[in-house]
């Protein structure tokens, strides 16, 4: 016994539709969905040659059909699938902020700019965390600008380290003596 599926024609129209907002939007994924689901169910090209066509396993097809026939448009609509959680809460990112724009000697550094190092050795004291090296995009979630391995707060920030010359580089000049490099040449 063979079952045939036939779309609706106002269900091909949206189809259609939401293929040209998936063109405009440059959404690749959503336009080789809604592709494979128009030639499997409105114009009934055979999955194994769309699986060819398009490079999908036949399994990956065949849940795309079941999906769609049972949630509809729905069913178009990807969701992020999540990662890994993050380390600190966001109450622990505000109070990690709140550490950094007071400085690092007011938690008992001796040096007047923060690096990578002490923002990790901070967050294992305060927090218990084993965090990796501080990455960009972290310190950027943060509202950090790395610079040189030095770490100085943004200019939206406010507060002693927040003042960043047009370079990116601190104006406060203890952080800029604690960044500066040795000159090569001795010179």
């Amino acid at each position: 016994m063979c079952l045939r599926i036939q779309l609706s024609r106002a269900t091909v129209k949206e189809l259609h539709s939401r293929l040209q907002h998936a063109y405009q939007r440059d959404d690749v994924r959503l336009v080789r969905r809604i592709t494979v689901l128009l030639d499997l169910l409105a114009h009934q090209v055979p999955v194994d040659v769309l699986s060819e066509r398009w490079g999908l396993s036949p399994s990956c097809l065949y849940h795309w059909r079941q999906a769609f026939l049972l949630r509809g448009m729905d069913s178009l609509a990807y969701h992020h699938s999540g990662g890994r959680r993050p380390k600190l809460t966001s109450r622990q990112k505000k109070r990690l902020v709140e550490l950094l724009e007071a400085g690092p000697q007011v938690v008992g550094c001796e040096t007047a700019c923060w690096t990578s190092v002490l923002i990790r050795v901070l967050i294992g004291r305060e927090f218990g965390v084993l965090q990796l090296p501080v990455r960009v995009y972290i310190a950027a979630q943060l509202g950090l600008f790395i610079s040189k391995g030095a770490v100085c707060l943004r200019p939206s920030r406010r507060g002693p380290a927040a003042r960043l010359a047009p370079g990116g580089m601190a104006q406060d000049p203890a952080c800029r003596q604690a960044t500066a490099r040795p000159d090569p040449l001795g010179g």
